[in-house]
Order: C-alpha cells, then sequence, then structure tokens
C-alpha cells in the first residue's frame, strides 16, 4: 500500500475515533483509545516513509540537472574552430561494383 494512502487511512480512522468516542459512551472512548494511538502511529509511519522517498526523488532529481548543465556547461567552453582552419574532408562514398556477368554467347 502507498504511503500517502496509508497516511490517509490512519487520519481518517484517528479522526473518525475522536469524533464518535465521547458520543458513544465514556467507556468507549477509553476502548477507542488504543485505537487512536494505532491510527496515529500509522499515520506518522506513513509521513515519515512519504518524506524519505521524496527526499530521495528530489536528490535524484538535482543530480540529473546537475550533470545536464555540466554538460551543457562543457559544450559551451569548446572553442570553435578557427575561421581559416581547413575543414575535415569527408571519405568519399566506395561504390560496389555489380558482380561480372558471364558471357551471353553459351
Amino acid at each position: 500500500m502507498p504511503p500517502l494512502l496509508l497516511f490517509l487511512a490512519g487520519v481518517a480512522a484517528g479522526a473518525g475515533a475522536a469524533v464518535l468516542a465521547p458520543a458513544l459512551a465514556p467507556e468507549a472512548s477509553r476502548n477507542l483509545r488504543p485505537v487512536l494511538r494505532a491510527g496515529l502511529k500509522l499515520a506518522i509511519a506513513a509521513g515519515t516513509a512519504m518524506r524519505s522517498a521524496t527526499a530521495e526523488a528530489a536528490e535524484t532529481v538535482e543530480d540529473l540537472y546537475a550533470e545536464a548543465q555540466a554538460e551543457l556547461a562543457e559544450a559551451a567552453e569548446a572553442p570553435p574552430p578557427p575561421a581559416g582552419a581547413p575543414r575535415a574532408k569527408r571519405a568519399p562514398a566506395k561504390r560496389k561494383r555489380a558482380p561480372a556477368r558471364a558471357p551471353a554467347d553459351a
């Protein structure tokens, strides 16, 4: 179950129990206290897991951003070729010769 759903389930259980407990009876309030505590512990655990997952995702995005920025800076620092410098010549494409045909007078 994703951490967000765990968090929302814990919050809903805790809030529902807190609202209903005094209305039902004082004994129910005592019996629901452990349920409330369990719901809050679940919400805290889910919040901690979400915080950790979010921090890891943010770190990954920051790393990718820094790498891309470094690549752009490296490409910008490459000096352009001098104006009078000869360009590199491309090798001519080699043509494939058709296979020799046998004489037709056979």
